[in-house]
This record gives C-alpha cells, structure tokens and sequence, in this order.
C-alpha cells in the first residue's frame, strides 16, 4: 500500500458549492455576459437604427443568462451529489500519494496528476482544474496529513 504525503477531507455545503460556482467555474462565463450586457446597454443609446433595439435585447439576454446559470449550476451539483450519496452530502476525503484518490461516500475516483492542467485558490479551496468543466477542491482547512502551505509546492511539482 501506497504511503499518503497528504490527506484531505470536508463535507460540502450550499457556500462551499457557491464559492466553486461563482469563483471558478462560472467566473468567465459571468464576466463576459455582464460585459456585453453593458455594451449593448451602451450600443442602445449611442446607435440611431434599429440594430440598437437587437444590441439591447442582445445585451439583456447575455446578461440574463449570466445572472441565472450560476443559481442553476449551484442547484445542480447540489442535487447530483446528493443524488449519487443516496439523498445527503457525504464527506469527501481526499488522499495524495503516487496518484490522486478521492472517496465521496460510495463514489470512488481516481486521477494522475497530469490530468491537472490548472491550480487554482478561492478563500476556502486550492482548486485543482482537470479541465474546464471539473475539477478536484481541496479544502484548504481540511489537512489531515500535512498543510496546505505545502501542498500547493507538492501539486506544483507533480505537475510541472
């Protein structure tokens, strides 16, 4: 058996979920929609045609799907994980040693770290991207062998 360098756990929850959603993996999405909701606020009102009227119903479409896809991401992944763990969120543990093992209550998943394209923090996780759509948290606090302090120098040199 495989000695653990580091060692990982936490139970998520509705803030832990909005802080992945908000941070990582919507924050372009958001930033580009409010972008063009501006511009074609702005467009609106400096355009004299009628490609003004398309320019603000543009605008305020991309900016009403920057507002509410995040919402509905939260929800999601919230329910997926509670779908899979039987109707409640189980603790994840999370452990690190020749490859990356992650245990969410009947959920077993394993990657190799070159499967990590990207790292990542928010206030409460080192974030870990596999690609733009997943990634692996490790919360930050949750060290049950090692510190986060040296982790993010482990990760960084697995990776490179």
């Amino acid at each position: 058996m495989e000695e653990k360098i580091f060692q990982n756990e936490y139970t998520m929850n509705i803030n832990f979920i909005k802080e992945y959603v908000y941070h990582v993996l919507c924050k372009k999405m958001i930033f580009i929609g409010y972008i063009i909701f501006i511009l074609g606020i702005i467009l609106f009102f400096t355009m004299e045609n009628q490609l003004s009227y398309v320019m603000i119903t543009a605008g305020f479409v991309v900016g009403i799907c920057a507002l509410f896809t995040p919402i509905i991401t939260v929800k999601q992944i919230e329910e997926n994980s509670k779908r899979l763990n039987n109707g409640k969120i189980e603790k994840t543990y999370i452990n690190f040693s020749d490859n990356v093992i992650m245990d969410e209550g009947k959920v077993h998943l394993e990657f190799e770290y070159n499967q990590i394209k990207q790292i990542l923090e928010t206030k409460n996780f080192i974030v870990l991207k596999t690609s733009e759509q997943s990634a692996i948290l490790v919360f930050k606090e949750g060290f049950t062998i090692g510190k986060a302090e040296d982790f993010i120098t482990f990760i960084k040199n697995k990776i490179e």
